[in-house]
């Protein structure tokens, strides 16, 4: 695309243009765009994508700050210093509980033990205990460790025991003590997080070895190791936006200096999703297919969400009657999740299902609308049913009320009256998944960072909501130290209240995405003159199959209740008098001229020739004259994106 062609944000968008005051105000009318071989809008992009990633990992560094207070050097998470810094993320505390400080064992291999009292346990191997100088011992991969009373040795296929007195003790049931536990993320996410703690092993053997590397704390060098590769696939999701919206290249600023990166980037591994999320898209924009599937594939092996897309993608392609590109991302999409997930779920059956079973059992989140409701009404009413672990009320009306909500949403896609743009539909249908999930994690809503470029580029209400994101998480972070200690932080009330604020904008948002769709002159990207640069094979598509809307369907129904009054007059007229309208006796008469009293007179205005719209609307044929004269629907030239603003 020839760089003229681009839209210029400083000349389009208000906000754009005031912020654009800071480096000395909007592109000038003179100015040459596109000349600059070294500083192009994708690598100006990724440029400020790297400083606010930068800037998320030091928001994030109080949580890997060591004390040798002792004369060792240890992790200083003294004064509640993850809530209070708002530094907390879930790779700290995992590092050591989920064994990725022993890379020598796989991650998905390992098990601990929740207990009833409190706390944690890792499980040992059977095979890895003995006795040596009088003491219960474990070899690992890191040293022999001695045994401790509580500690657990064993595996759901040969059963567990109990260390009691420097014993081992047979355990009846394992369920007594508590509950048995595996890592409980997806395949892709779990082997990138093996990968890390390999990485991170090899850099401490190198750094000790020389006098040059640092060496830090080794969950600190995993912490900063892992930023730097989530990064890298931060980097790729925001060359793939700017590749997909190539003439509004420069609305993926908004994804660039996301102040949702300072709070989020590393707070978990959404990253490595998000970045095969945009790759699949980029792959079907592209018209790839088979590599959309499978990177959206792996997507979905390594958070649920990249998986969501295909609804939006097969009602679009059943509109455009494009559903053979659709089997083939269908079926490459669920190939690469098989084959990230069968060796798992073949050989650590019970590991495998701990994503799946984790999330069926826990409660509703601190961020999902269940739990704010819960806390203005009755804090119980989502608990479990006695005897069950698992919410099963909050789980079945959270499933109904986002299949619903999908229902709808394919429904309108199928309807409305010009074919809906693929990111626009991919919004909606992951911001349903959001409002409607009993687990809204903080950290969820970067998913919509990459979406919200493409689907809906203004800049003012996104970075209002992205302001609102943050200020939820400090607010939730507060409440986390209210809880540990009265005498800090702040109550959930003030949580709540914000994170309501947060949902409310969410879904402001959306129905802007609906307004575009409803209206397509309000919509920036196709007033740029694109049909609908994420769509592949769609872009530019006629449709082959729809559904009639709503107004529609309402319009017929009425015009079915208008015409039987009609009808039955007609009816009437047949058995009164000597004979009925149209019917002659025989030797009588034939019936006189003109219309009969139960037909309407041919210049009856309201019965006059209608023209069919699309969707199966129809109108009068004068009000669509009067419509064509009327100087409000007079050809308008379209607003051009290289035009700049008057002075």
């Amino acid at each position: 695309m020839d760089p003229t062609e681009r839209v210029i944000p400083t000349w389009t968008d208000p906000s754009a243009r005031r912020a654009s005051a800071l480096i000395g105000g909007p592109l000038g009318r003179h100015a040459q765009v596109g000349r600059n071989k070294i500083l192009t809008p994708l690598r100006v992009c990724l440029l400020m994508t790297i400083g606010m990633l930068i800037f998320g990992w030091l928001a994030k560094s109080a949580c890997i700050q060591q004390d040798a207070k002792s004369g060792v050097a240890q992790l200083d998470q003294s004064g509640q210093r993850p809530w209070l810094t708002g530094c907390y993320n879930d790779v700290v505390p995992l590092y050591g509980s989920r064994g990725f400080d022993r890379p020598k064992d796989f991650p998905y291999a390992n098990s601990f033990i929740e207990l009833k009292s409190g706390g944690e346990r890792r499980i040992y191997p059977a095979g890895s205990v003995h006795e040596q100088d009088g003491n219960l011992v474990a070899n690992t991969s890191k040293g022999t460790v001695t045994l401790s009373d509580q500690d657990i040795v064993g595996s759901a296929e040969d059963g567990y025991q109990q260390v009691v007195g420097g014993q081992l003790q047979p355990v009846s049931d394992i369920a007594d003590l508590g509950q048995v536990r595996y890592l409980e993320y997806p395949a892709v996410t779990g082997l990138f997080q093996w990968g890390i703690s390999w990485v991170t092993e090899g850099y401490l053997n190198v750094a000790k070895s020389s006098s040059i590397l640092p060496v830090p704390l080794d969950v600190a060098a995993y912490f900063t190791l892992g930023a730097i590769f989530l990064g890298l696939f931060y980097l790729w999701a925001v060359a793939c936006t700017a590749k997909i919206n190539r003439r509004r290249v420069w609305d993926t600023a908004i994804m660039c200096l996301s102040p949702l990166l300072v709070v989020h980037a590393f707070t978990n591994w959404d990253l490595l999703a998000i970045g095969l999320c945009a790759g699949g898209m980029w792959a079907w924009a592209t018209r790839r297919p088979v590599l959309a599937g499978v990177l959206l594939g792996l997507g979905m092996a390594a958070k649920l969400y990249p998986g969501l897309l295909l609804g939006p993608l097969f009602i679009l392609c059943l509109r455009a009657g494009k559903l053979g590109a659709f089997a083939k991302t269908l079926v490459a999409a669920g190939l690469a999740w098989l084959a990230t997930n069968l060796p798992l779920l073949l050989w650590y059956p019970e590991a495998w299902n701990e994503f799946f079973r984790l999330n069926s059992t826990r409660p509703p989140e601190y961020d999902s609308w269940y739990f704010l409701f819960a806390t203005f009404t009755d804090p119980n009413m989502w608990a479990p049913e006695p005897g069950s672990d698992t919410p099963s009320t909050v789980n079945n009306l959270s499933l109904v009320l986002f299949l619903l909500c999908c229902a709808a949403i394919g429904y309108f896609g199928l309807s409305v009256q010009r074919r809906p743009r693929f990111a626009q539909l991919a919004f909606l249908v992951v911001v349903a998944f959001l409002l409607t999930n009993k687990v809204w994690s903080p950290q969820y809503s970067l998913w919509l960072v990459p979406l919200v470029v493409l689907a809906l580029p203004r800049w003012r209400p996104v970075i209002i909501w992205q302001l609102i994101e943050a200020g939820v998480w400090l607010l939730l972070m507060f409440q986390f130290a209210y809880v540990n200690d009265n005498k800090t932080g702040l109550p959930v009330q003030v949580f709540a209240v914000l994170a309501i604020v947060r949902g409310l904008m969410v879904a402001y948002l959306a129905v802007l995405v609906f307004r575009d769709m409803l209206r397509p002159q309000h919509d920036l990207v196709r007033l740029a003159g694109d049909d609908d640069p994420s769509g592949g094979v769609l872009d530019g598509a006629p449709d082959r199959f729809t559904l009639p809307s709503l107004p529609t369907l309402w319009r017929r129904v009425r015009r079915r209740r208008d015409d039987r009054p009609a009808a039955a007059g007609e009816l009437a007229g047949v058995g009164s008098g000597t004979a009925g309208a149209g019917h002659r006796t025989a030797g009588g008469p034939p019936p006189a001229s003109g219309p009969s009293p139960a037909e309407p007179s041919k210049a009856d205005p309201s019965r006059t020739a209608r023209h069919v719209r699309p969707g199966g609307a129809t109108r009068p044929a004068a009000s669509c004259a009067e419509a064509l004269r009327s100087p409000t629907n007079a050809a308008k030239p379209a607003p051009s994106a290289h035009t700049p603003p008057p002075k």
